[in-house]
């Protein structure tokens, strides 16, 4: 998101060959930072355990209410996604774009040479979302930004088992410019089970925003995050009503060198 306090830019002061981080079939903690002026997030990475998880560079769990967000700051080199949960968030960017992004809306910038922007909350209660920073090829991070807001997801099933939101992938209209094949869903069990079985050789995993799952023998609470085996079903198993996201993708197999909110 982000204009970065002092402690996140030490923390992300480093060159990383990304994938060799995670570990499929670990349960991990996000990690409670404050960001911006006074905003809380709950990181998943980096951090502590998790560095970069290629290409995946950041993904934060946000939740604010005014005065606090994210004034004016510039972000270069890399991809955002920002989806929102509840309430709604103020984007405005100096190549013209002013959107409220709505709770089920998502919002896509590509950075690239650099975007100079600010997010703040929208409503006066909480306003919740996940940001999510894609590594973008070597050559896409000297082209010009670009934006774009989708107002409706689409939703890929939905029953009395499960409701399924595609925030990119296959079935959004979401451009991403990673070249990662990106798939990004937002899934809420009402019972049963689903299977997720990512593409072999891709970085993926499930991150629960509310309740439990259980994934083999690893139950993961909210606030947790779990790498998935690659090439081979992973059965999540719901306890209530639970709700989680899902990404995979390519890894880009680049090293990633982040300074803060500028990635090269």
């Amino acid at each position: 998101m982000t204009y970065r306090s002092v402690y996140i830019i030490m923390l992300l002061m480093t060159v990383s060959s990304a994938v060799a981080a995670q570990q499929p079939g670990r349960v991990y903690p996000a990690i409670p930072a404050m960001d911006g002026e006074g905003a809380e997030v709950l990181r998943l990475f980096p951090g502590k355990f998790v560095k970069h998880a290629d290409p995946f560079i950041l993904l934060d769990d946000f939740t604010v209410s005014p005065p606090v967000g994210f004034p004016t700051h510039k972000h270069i080199g890399f991809e955002a996604i920002t989806y929102m949960i509840e309430g709604s968030f103020v984007h405005k960017d100096n190549i013209g774009n002013n959107d409220t992004v709505y709770a089920g809306q998502a919002q896509r910038f590509t950075a690239g040479s650099g975007l100079l922007h600010s997010e703040m909350p929208g409503a006066s209660a909480v306003n919740r979302g996940l940001q999510l920073w894609v590594n973008i090829p070597a050559a896409a991070k000297a082209a010009e930004p670009t934006y774009q807001l989708v107002e409706t997801l689409p939703v890929e099933s939905a029953d009395s088992t499960r409701i399924v939101r595609t925030i990119a992938g296959k079935g959004s209209v979401l451009q991403v410019h990673c070249g990662c094949d990106l798939s990004y869903l937002d899934i809420q069990l009402k019972k049963n089970t689903i299977v997720l079985t990512p593409e072999s050789g891709y970085t993926s995993f499930v991150y629960v925003l509310d309740g439990m799952v259980q994934i083999h023998e690893h139950v993961v609470y909210a606030g947790n995050f779990y790498f998935l085996e690659s090439g081979v079903p992973n059965t999540i198993i719901g306890d209530g009503v639970p709700r989680f996201v899902y990404l995979s993708a390519k890894p880009l197999n680049q090293k990633i060198k982040q300074r803060g909110p500028y990635v090269y």
